[in-house]
């Protein structure tokens, strides 16, 4: 007799689910990016795919990093597996044109105990059948969760976020014996959200208008789930709401339909506003753009490591000595204060300059003398950083 679990639109006795291949591509697309196909343990390379009420579960996880969701199908009760990210998704991309997409498991006598398990699944794309090799489920890791204790709950706009995190990720340090500075830290500042990076040599901070009101937010994000989320929000950033869950050891980002669930690092953030300077009496204001361009061609050229700044009235002139020479320029630029010479590793300038003013609009350089941090602030509202000078 034939199980009442059993969709009835499928021939076969097999657990099998009916599907919307468009929207089954759009998700194995976005949870393969957790599925390198260099994981250290096979399952990591897999996507679980589980029946649930009205439709399938998705969950892809790399141990730190947790991305779930759900689409809508017809589906067997008894539907579970886990299946290889990258071939799945080429299958669903690449594969023979059709609506649909039905999944069937195909079970086999498990030697090693009693019992029936699937270690194969068949994918029917129109008239053409393909076999993929499939793990149990039993194999994928524990979920991550919060843990017993409180969380804290808020909501902030994608566009907010997305910027937040593409405005900072840069300055995150690769030091892993500071660990704790591997990562974006997002705390309340003043009753609203910062983000906050620093590697030692500059520092980046993005407020936002979001409010924490009485709770203290106070969580480091480790800097592949930052970029994990930001790859998501990407394209998609506008004023839909991410809604946000944080613990002491997990955050959880709800967006697209997804679930992103980090494991937060452990470990203290220092106290970064030390390094900030009290309000300089030197202000440079000058076009982002040009200055980013006059940076690299002058490194380009010489193969510059530093680049020199002397700032004067009405003038801004650039000098940059490397292996393959010397070279000069010279920028119009309104600077107010005493003549100054500064001078700064050119990579972090670059990144100072596109972070400040991604538009390349008129940006300010904020400095006390030849040794002391400068501030940089741009187009962007609520950026602030501050930029170590060279010794060099």
């Amino acid at each position: 007799m034939q199980s009442e679990n059993v969709v009835k639109l499928f021939t076969s006795q097999n657990p099998s689910a009916l599907v919307d291949r468009a929207e089954l591509t759009e998700c194995v697309t976005l949870l393969a990016k957790l599925c390198s196909g260099k994981q250290p343990f096979p399952i990591l390379n897999h996507i679980r795919i589980s029946s649930e009420p009205g439709g399938m579960a998705l969950t892809a996880t790399n141990n730190d990093i947790q991305a779930e969701t759900s689409i809508v199908a017809d589906v067997d009760a008894r539907f579970t597996t886990a299946l290889p990210a990258a071939a799945l998704l080429k299958l669903m991309k690449k594969g023979t044109p059709s609506s649909t997409a039905i999944l069937e498991l195909l079970p086999e006598e498990d030697p090693d105990a009693d019992r029936t398990i699937a270690s194969k699944c068949a994918i029917q794309l129109a008239s053409t059948r393909f076999v993929l090799d499939a793990m149990p489920t039993d194999d994928f890791p524990e979920p991550i969760r919060h843990v017993a204790g409180k969380f804290h709950k808020f909501s902030i706009a994608s566009a907010i976020l997305w910027n937040a995190i593409d405005g900072t990720i840069d300055a995150v340090s690769t030091d892993e014996t500071r660990y704790y500075l591997n990562g974006v830290l997002i705390h309340s500042h003043n009753g609203h959200l910062r983000f906050v990076t620093t590697d030692g040599h500059r520092l980046y901070i993005q407020d936002t208008n979001v409010k924490t009101g009485k709770f203290e937010v106070n969580a480091i994000l480790p800097t592949e789930g930052a970029r994990f989320v930001a790859s998501l929000l990407d394209g998609h950033a506008g004023a839909d709401p991410v809604k946000v869950e944080i613990s002491a050891s997990v955050a959880v980002f709800v967006f697209r339909d997804i679930a992103v669930s980090l494991k937060l690092l452990d470990g203290t953030y220092p106290d970064y506003q030390r390094v900030i300077p009290a309000e300089p009496d030197k202000v440079a204001t000058v076009a982002g753009g040009t200055l980013s361009a006059a940076a690299a061609s002058l490194v380009e050229c010489t193969g510059a490591s530093t680049v020199h700044l002397k700032f004067a009235a009405g003038e801004l002139i650039l000098r940059a000595d490397g292996t393959t020479g010397r070279g000069t320029t010279g920028l119009d630029c309104d600077y107010q204060g005493d003549e100054l010479e500064i001078a700064f590793d050119a990579r972090y300038l670059r990144s100072a300059i596109d972070a400040a003013s991604p538009d390349g609009r008129n940006m300010k350089i904020r400095m006390a003398d030849a040794i002391s941090p400068a501030i940089v602030t741009g187009s962007i509202g609520g950026w602030t950083g501050i930029l170590m000078p060279s010794r060099a």
